[in-house]
């Protein structure tokens, strides 16, 4: 989106607006089994800095990411924190854009 002001000058200034914008990403997390690794899983992913809210279930062997506004999720940095809590990563996720 762009926005087309005029100066003192009588030239036209153009302005470009970002929008801000947050993904949801859905990733299938193998070797949860138990309601407690969900808070486990949670608590690492929360640690990286482009997370705003993370989600895990067990019984799906899912985890959602929320990312922050305007930041992008390191793959890497997420693949090391799900390791770290002892499980593995599937990277082929699916995007839902809100």
């Amino acid at each position: 989106m762009t926005e087309a002001k005029e100066t003192s000058q009588g030239l036209m200034e153009m302005k470009v607006l970002q929008q801000s914008q947050q993904d949801t990403l859905i990733y299938t997390v193998y070797g949860m089994d138990c309601p407690g690794c969900e808070g486990g899983l949670e608590k690492q992913v929360n640690k990286i800095p482009a997370v705003k809210e993370s989600n895990a279930f067990w019984m799906k062997q899912e985890l959602i990411v929320i990312t922050k506004k305007d930041s992008v999720l390191d793959i890497e940095d997420l693949k090391k924190r799900v390791k770290k809590a002892n499980f593995t990563l599937d990277i082929e996720k699916k995007v839902k854009e809100k």
